[in-house]
């Protein structure tokens, strides 16, 4: 790789590259080349020896224009037809290198005024599509504003752009950092001291200064333009006017707002998802853990990222947001701490990361970055930006309106956009659903201290509590709508504001009751999704609070909950004590609906139990209250008990009779959930009477409908019959396959096996084992284990049409 001052001249081999006259020349012969192939050519030669990526090349050969990559094939191609095929060596989807010796030479003197940008002391690590969207849009506007948070690397990355694309630009690079100007006359003259104006008597120093830009073609790089926007906006606007040739590249936390202008909002650096495996390969794919780990090995040069320690470079990471301040703060304590022992504090961050002042000259400490942003907001800002705070994982406009007693949208609105135009709020989108809001962990834990500090913490906890309960209800009602799978995105995205809101029912107003009632609504998200664990501490922790009567009805609506928290588990017998104290407390009240709820669990129960007598017993009941209710649904769930009664007795002919009925109300009432369960047990009693063909058809549209719900408990079921259903017909393998998948399926909720087999079900789980021999069975469970829910139904269904 040529390094040092601008080379005029390269020679490699027999060849001569002219780079002034443009000119390469083969034992003293010109050679033809296209003047984009002659642009690569001198790319390559200049980094000779080194990899350099197709983005980087695209970016170098075309700085002011968007290209196809067939273009640098083209010339490549064109390049080694010149020069020989083992000229340009190709490095597989990363990019090409130069190979021969370069030597490199000045043949006239160099314009030392050509850029006066800093030469950062550290590296540059990552950011290649950011500089190469910013480079796209220089290309397209002359007026480009680079935004983001303060600390994101802004001025970095345009020093680091304005390097790699000074030679476009025929006057070169000025950068004028404006970081220590106070006042707004003094704009102009920083500017015009960079770029070599002085104050004329005759004229004022922005008509001096727009006059001596007017021929020149060149690139002037503002940086912190945040504390003067308005008088460099309209600077800017007046150079850009009188100067047809000038570009200008700017880094704020806000854009200027003037015509013209494109923003590329520049984000954190990439960082590994709490899913990613801390593997130190797979890791320093991430541009934040690459930061992390230079800036660490600076401060201690033995640093290596290690199995030992890549999970915790990981969540440093994750929990800083990938702001490379808070990360080259964190990664200098590496001279003192662990990085486990960093990852603990961080709690603590503001005191944590504060950098060494001969070191961090602008930023001496990460609160001092964020605490100059807040400090620059109006006070309704301030105060919106406080109020989000108690978000946790984001938020949408509904959300945002309803923990402010007196906004509206529109006015919620109008202080989002804002914030976003200030590098604040972030937007989230996902196709063509709803926006999301979310702030970066490190502003929203300073602007939550702020609330707390400013006394009014405990009442915008109390209002997003009351949203959060009337989200579930909403929710819970949806859930066994037609658009339940909408609303288990909904319920996805709302996850971590689900669990902040259950917090802190342990102090809001009536948090007891509220708490209550957000276990109760969430009781089919768990379900759906699996999240036994979450759902049991739920359950637990609402029904452990104080200041509720014991027999309100709320409460009992509750202990249902939890009793079929229990029993889609697995875990009969525990279900029972709940479900006998809710049956109790809705009888009390006279509420109908839920008491058929509460006899349908212990019904079932009891039978799966051995408990025959007690079963039929609320079965009866539970019939008799549904039939007086009027309503199909709760018929149709009476008949559901009915069926799985019946099965659990060996009356198959009653246990079929049953579930036909069932489904024929549930398919009117369009209730999909009750329709699936009951159609995953009637494939069961096919299975069991030998009515293979009939189990076919009725777990296949079993199956289509988890796909359409978007549930996953009831998936596990499915897979569980599947396998039934291969051991019946001779299938051992896939009988094995379907069972691996499924126990794989139930390990990852935390659930538990096969309390609903009657013994010829049974008979059939255990004859693969037996047919396949040790070790083919156990191969075929570990290949069933190793799916996804997903593809393993996907692998059910087409077994079962094949």
């Amino acid at each position: 790789m040529i390094d040092g001052p601008r080379l005029s001249t390269f020679q490699f081999g027999r060849y001569v590259l002219q780079r002034d006259e443009r000119r390469l020349l083969l034992d003293g012969q010109s050679v033809a080349l296209e003047p984009r192939a002659f642009d690569l050519l001198t790319v390559l030669i200049e980094s000779a020896g080194r990899l350099i990526g197709k983005d980087e090349l695209l970016r170098k050969v075309w700085p002011k224009r968007v290209v196809e990559e067939g273009n640098l094939h083209v010339h490549v191609s064109a390049l080694r037809k010149a020069l020989g095929h083992d000229v340009i060596a190709t490095v597989a989807g990363r990019g090409y290198r130069f190979v021969p010796d370069v030597h490199g030479s000045r043949t006239r003197a160099e314009s030392p005024a050509a850029h006066n940008l800093p030469h950062p002391l550290t590296s540059f690590v990552g950011r290649e599509d950011d500089l190469a969207a910013v480079a796209d849009a220089l290309g397209k506007a002359r007026l480009v504003t680079l935004t983001g948070i303060g600390g994101s690397g802004k001025t970095r990355l345009a020093i680091r752009l304005a390097t790699d694309i000074a030679d476009t630009f025929a006057d070169g690079v000025r950068f004028v950092d404006l970081a220590a100007v106070t006042e707004p006359e003094r704009v102009a003259l920083t500017v015009a001291a960079v770029v070599g104006v002085r104050e004329a008597s005759d004229r004022r120093i922005e008509q001096a200064l727009a006059r001596h830009l007017a021929g020149v073609e060149k690139l002037l790089v503002l940086d912190n333009c945040e504390p003067m926007l308005d008088a460099c906006a309209a600077l800017v606007e007046q150079m850009l006017l009188a100067a047809p040739r000038l570009s200008v590249l700017v880094t704020s936390r806000e854009r200027l707002g003037i015509a013209g202008e494109s923003v590329v909002a520049l984000r954190s650096l990439g960082f590994p998802d709490a899913e990613s495996p801390a593997d130190p390969d797979g890791l320093l794919e991430f541009d934040a853990v690459r930061l992390f780990v230079e800036r660490a090995t600076l401060a201690v040069p033995a640093f290596r990222l290690t199995l030992q320690n890549a999970a915790a470079v990981a969540n440093v990471c994750r929990r800083l947001d990938g702001i490379p301040l808070a990360l080259e703060l964190a990664a200098a304590r590496v001279k003192v701490l662990s990085v486990d022992q960093i990852c603990a504090k961080l709690d603590d961050r503001f005191r944590l990361l504060v950098g060494d002042v001969r070191a961090v000259s602008r930023h001496q400490t990460l609160l001092a970055t964020i605490e100059s942003s807040f400090e620059s907001l109006t006070h309704d800002e301030q105060r919106a930006l406080g109020r989000w705070s108690v978000f946790a994982g984001g938020w949408t406009l509904p959300a945002a309106a309803a923990i402010d007693e007196a906004a509206d949208d529109i006015r919620t609105l109008d202080l989002l956009g804002r914030l976003v135009d200030k590098s604040l709020v972030l937007v989230d989108r996902q196709g063509d659903g709803e926006p999301r809001y979310r702030l970066l962990e490190t502003v929203r834990e300073f602007a939550y201290e702020r609330v707390q500090e400013d006394g009014v913490g405990a009442g915008i906890r109390d209002r997003h509590v009351g949203y959060f309960v009337e989200f579930a209800k909403r929710a819970q009602a949806g859930l066994l709508a037609t658009d339940m799978r909408w609303w288990l995105d909904q319920l996805d995205a709302e996850l971590p504001n689900l669990l902040a809101a259950h917090a802190w029912c342990d102090s809001a107003r009536d948090g007891a009751l509220q708490g209550l009632e957000l276990a109760t609504n969430l009781r089919s998200y768990w379900l759906a999704r699996g999240l036994f664990a979450f759902g049991q501490r739920v359950y637990d922790e609402a029904l452990g609070r104080a200041g509720v009567d014991p027999r309100a009805k709320l409460r009992g609506r509750a202990l249902y909950a939890l009793a079929q928290h229990h029993y889609v588990r697995g875990a009969l017998r525990d279900a029972l004590e709940p479900a006998q104290q809710a049956l109790s407390i809705a009888r009390e009240h006279g509420d109908d609906e839920w008491t058929v709820y509460c006899l349908d669990k212990l019904a079932i129960s009891f039978a799966w139990l051995g408990e025959a007598e007690p079963a039929r017993e609320c079965c009866a009941e539970e019939l008799a209250v549904a039939r007086a209710t009027g309503q199909p649904r709760l018929l149709g769930f009476a008949l559901t008990a009915q069926g799985g009664v019946c099965r659990a007795q060996g009356d198959y002919r009653g246990a079929v009779d049953a579930y036909e009925q069932a489904l024929a109300l549930f398919d009117a009432t369009h209730d999909l959930h009750n329709r699936h369960n009951t159609l995953v047990n009637l494939a069961r009693v096919c299975v069991a009477t030998g009515a293979l063909d009939r189990a076919n058809d009725t777990l296949a549209s079993a199956i289509r409908l988890v796909g359409e719900m978007g549930t996953m408990y009831r998936g596990h079921f499915a897979l569980e019959v599947a396998s039934r259903l291969a051991a019946a017909r001779g299938d051992w393998r896939a009988a094995a396959l379907m069972q691996g998948a499924s126990d794989a399926a139930v390990d990852k909720m935390g659930g538990m096996r096969a309390w609903f087999d009657d013994p010829i079900l049974e008979s059939l789980q255990a004859r693969p084992a037996v047919e396949l021999g040790a070790d083919a069975h156990a191969a075929a469970c570990a290949e069933g284990r190793a799916m996804s829910l997903e593809v393993a139904l996907d692998h059910a269904l087409r077994w079962i049409d094949a």
